[in-house]
């Protein structure tokens, strides 16, 4: 006998099964709605029942539908001795004080290219040969010396000029000629044929400046002043940084760099030696815009006294010390009298939606231990990092000085209140509606 197709076979299932179902009471298909409870006797407020086992919440005492195991009560706002340790909650006062902000931020060293001087012909000419300032990585350089010697034939020919102009007693031609020397950087040469020397072949630049040769030059450098290349009047020879002028270059973050000013002393330290309490350190700069990739300003710190420690690229962080006045913007920090006095909570207190912040606060202990909780809605002024490295945010309301406020295990006690329906961090006034059970 040949099989029936397999579209028959399907056809026929589905029409079993659907006679099977036709077949069974209402009750084993749907779960009946409690008419009581609809009829208004709901929990009381802040009461509701939840099964150990399954991902059910009810709003009375009895079985779990889905396991059958005995559900217990869910109570929002108090806890046993017992349950506070179990749960691992740790509490914390609200104190009163200034607010005094550390602002940590980190950079590389680098040269202060106030001081960097450029060296450069003043004369056109062909390279004949290189001197020790021109080699290598952060060459020494002293004023005066060597840099390059060059084949002028726009020199020699002035040269010829001042020779005429002496022989001819041409007082005014010889000032004129020699301050063209004097311009070129080149009185030198001038003062030679004044004397009766012969004129040069080749003439040589020196360095005006001292200073250190910039590493990111050294390729420039090379390619420009290799021998026989020729070079026009204003070339680049050489830029000059001062090595023991060093400028720290960080990013304060947008929320923070108002707090910064020109001139605020700065402490700062690295990585290899910790906290360089002898470099002197401060604000040079903060930067008029706010970098958009990176949320943060631009701060340039002058350094004194740093070279013997660190180096061009060395990694550095600095800290800002920051009072805060009444009104929530920079006071001196060395003049108290200026300072702000407020409520500062720590920042494990405040649980945060980014809109909506709060916190749990006691607000009584009976003698077994149990405590109870409130919730507190808070306005909150700026976090800010204390000495201590502590983060703490400053409360303009919800809380007082001396109230204690959970730091660990808020969102335990939050989800307690949210299991019963009563207001927390989600739902500022409760649950809405009684909750239902979730099939498995």
């Amino acid at each position: 006998m040949r099989p029936l197709p397999s579209w028959v076979v399907a056809l026929a299932g589905l029409a079993a099964g659907a006679a099977a179902i036709s077949l069974l009471p209402a009750s084993a298909l749907f779960h009946a709605e409690d008419h009581a409870h609809a009829d208004g006797a709901l929990a009381a407020t802040g009461e509701r029942w939840a099964c150990p086992m399954m991902d059910f919440i009810g709003n009375k005492p009895g079985d779990c539908p889905v396991c059958g195991m005995k559900m217990t009560k869910v109570v929002a706002g108090e806890l046993s001795a017992e349950q506070t340790r179990r749960m691992g909650l740790e509490t914390s006062v609200v104190t009163q004080g200034p607010a005094l902000a550390t602002v940590r931020a980190y950079g590389a060293a680098d040269y202060d290219h106030r001081f960097t001087k450029l060296v450069i012909p003043r004369v056109a000419g062909r390279i004949v040969h290189r001197f020790e300032a021109t080699f290598g990585c952060c060459e020494e350089v002293e004023a005066g010396a060597p840099v390059i010697e060059l084949y002028s034939p726009e020199v020699i020919a002035a040269q010829g000029e001042l020779q005429a102009a002496i022989k001819l007693n041409d007082l005014a031609l010889v000032t004129s000629l020699r301050d063209r020397f004097a311009r070129w950087n080149l009185g030198y040469v001038a003062d030679d044929i004044v004397a009766g020397k012969p004129a040069r072949d080749t003439i040589i630049v020196h360095s005006p400046f001292a200073g250190s040769v910039l590493q990111t030059d050294v390729d420039m450098i090379n390619e420009t002043l290799s021998v026989g290349r020729e070079v026009m009047p204003d070339t680049p020879l050489l830029r000059l940084v001062e090595p023991d002028k060093l400028v720290l270059v960080v990013h304060v973050p947008e929320t923070r760099a108002n707090w910064i000013e020109i001139g605020q002393p700065v402490r700062i330290d690295s990585d290899d030696t910790g906290p360089l309490p002898q470099i002197k350190a401060v604000v040079g700069r903060v930067a008029g815009e706010i970098n958009a990739s990176l949320r943060a300003r631009e701060v340039r710190i002058h350094l004194s006294g740093a070279r013997e420690v660190l180096s061009p690229g060395s990694l550095v962080g600095a800290r800002f010390e920051v009072a805060l006045g009444p009104d929530l913007k920079p006071a001196d920090p060395s003049d108290r009298s200026t300072w702000g006095e407020f409520a500062l909570v720590p920042k494990t207190a405040v649980l945060s939606t980014g809109v909506r912040n709060v916190a749990w606060k006691i607000t009584s202990r009976d003698k077994s231990g149990r405590a109870r909780f409130a919730l507190a809605p808070l306005v909150l002024g700026p976090r800010i990092e204390d000495a201590n490295g502590n983060d703490l945010y400053v409360v303009r309301a919800g809380l007082a000085a001396g109230d204690e406020v959970v730091t660990q295990g808020a969102f335990l006690v939050d989800s307690q209140a949210q299991l019963a329906g009563t207001p927390s961090l989600l739902f500022p006034i409760g649950a809405a509606a009684p909750a239902t059970a979730h099939n498995h």
